[in-house]
């Protein structure tokens, strides 16, 4: 099967991706549990699906993911874990209203102290809990509009047993605009994405409603610890699992991401200072995520956001004194990647800008010297 590259992942809408018409597809109403559990075969106590669901202050939302999960058609049993982390907007009764109506698919974890305010993801709580071999990722703001999503994913983690990831494109969801686009999707057919296209776009390349990955019980522990303490969840997940082994694609958009939604991640990114505090923590979180995970091959590929990062917050000041010191202190923020290396991408993209801009610089010569003779 052909492997998409990462220069081919990169000509791929990741945001704002290709406009669509008509009404935002949502999940119809679930059937009652019997009704859901009555097509499952084998061991109905022992999921082969776990989905994994994280809620905050979801109010708005959270009825519309669960929806999308129970709404799935499956011959084998599946378990919905939801995590919430003290939301004071309605999500936690929302969940144990689910509960109680489906005591034997979703499974709540609800919490009395806020968790990420401790620095403490809610993955630590899930993992532990969940028993499928196969964990499905949605936030509690996104949801699934295709029934067969698992049924999918499941199948083809079944067909190829070195993959560790699966995901599907999305509709991306403005709540800014009120439109919707079409994101990641990479090609019309089923294909294996390279771990470098998965790290290169530094999450972007996977909608967080569309991953789903195989649990590895042997590297549990070490997954979670090498991102412990880093500023966002998905894109290290991603990255860790995408090491472990190959990532499948299909083509089927079967999720909505919500982009600005609130209270999320998207938006509380706008203040510069914030952005900078963000980019300085992901150099820093990178660089030990890779020390953790070198041994794994195409781990360098972590040089290739690690330059972003670094290279935005480098030049996210106006004062060309702070982008100095922002220079000085990103290169000091390495303990464990090599800092000449980076020193190496800063000069080449230095040379690659300055070529670019002698070119259109002569190109622009010449045509005024061919207006003259004309």
């Amino acid at each position: 099967m052909l492997e998409l590259s990462y220069a081919r992942a990169l000509a791929t809408p990741l945001m704002d991706g290709t406009p669509q018409s008509g009404p935002l597809p949502v999940p119809p109403a679930p059937a009652e549990e019997a009704a859901i559990m009555a097509e499952w075969e084998g061991d109905l106590s022992a999921p082969r699906v776990s989905v994994m669901c994280f809620a905050f202050n979801h109010g708005d939302y959270i009825r519309m993911a669960l929806d999308g999960f129970l709404m799935q058609r499956t011959r084998f049993p599946f378990e919905i874990v939801v995590h919430d982390d003290v939301s004071t907007d309605g999500t936690r009764e929302i969940i144990e209203e689910y509960a109680a109506r489906y005591p034997n698919i979703v499974r709540p974890i609800l919490q009395e102290v806020n968790q990420y305010s401790q620095h403490i993801w809610p993955i630590t709580f899930c993992m532990p809990v969940m028993r499928g071999d196969i964990i499905a990722y949605c936030e509690g703001d996104d949801y699934w509009i295709k029934p067969d999503k698992l049924a999918r994913q499941v199948a083809l983690f079944d067909a190829y047993p070195e993959a560790t990831v699966c995901f599907h494109p999305a509709l991306e969801f403005n709540e800014a605009t009120g439109q919707h686009s079409l994101i990641c999707r990479y090609a019309d057919s089923v294909k294996k994405i390279s771990a470098e296209a998965v790290i290169g776009l530094r999450g972007a390349s996977i909608p967080s409603p569309a991953f789903s990955f195989r649990r590895v019980d042997a590297t549990v522990d070490a997954m979670m610890a090498s991102y412990r303490g880093a500023p966002i969840m998905d894109f290290f997940l991603q990255s860790y699992m995408a090491l472990q082994g190959e990532t499948l694609y299909y083509e089927d958009a079967a999720c909505v991401y919500r982009r600005n939604a609130k209270g999320s991640w998207t938006s509380q990114q706008q203040e510069s200072e914030a952005e900078q505090r963000y980019q300085r923590d992901m150099i820093s979180a990178i660089d030990v995520f890779h020390a953790n995970t070198r041994h794994m091959p195409h781990s360098d590929s972590l040089y290739i956001p690690l330059y972003h990062y670094f290279k935005q917050y480098v030049m996210a000041p106006a004062s060309p004194m702070q982008r100095l010191a922002n220079f000085r202190q990103g290169v000091a923020l390495l303990s464990h990647m090599d800092r000449s290396r980076l020193l190496r991408l800063v000069r080449q993209d230095v040379m690659t800008r300055l070529i670019g801009t002698r070119r259109r610089r002569v190109s622009s010569d010449r045509a005024v010297q061919e207006r003259k003779s004309a």
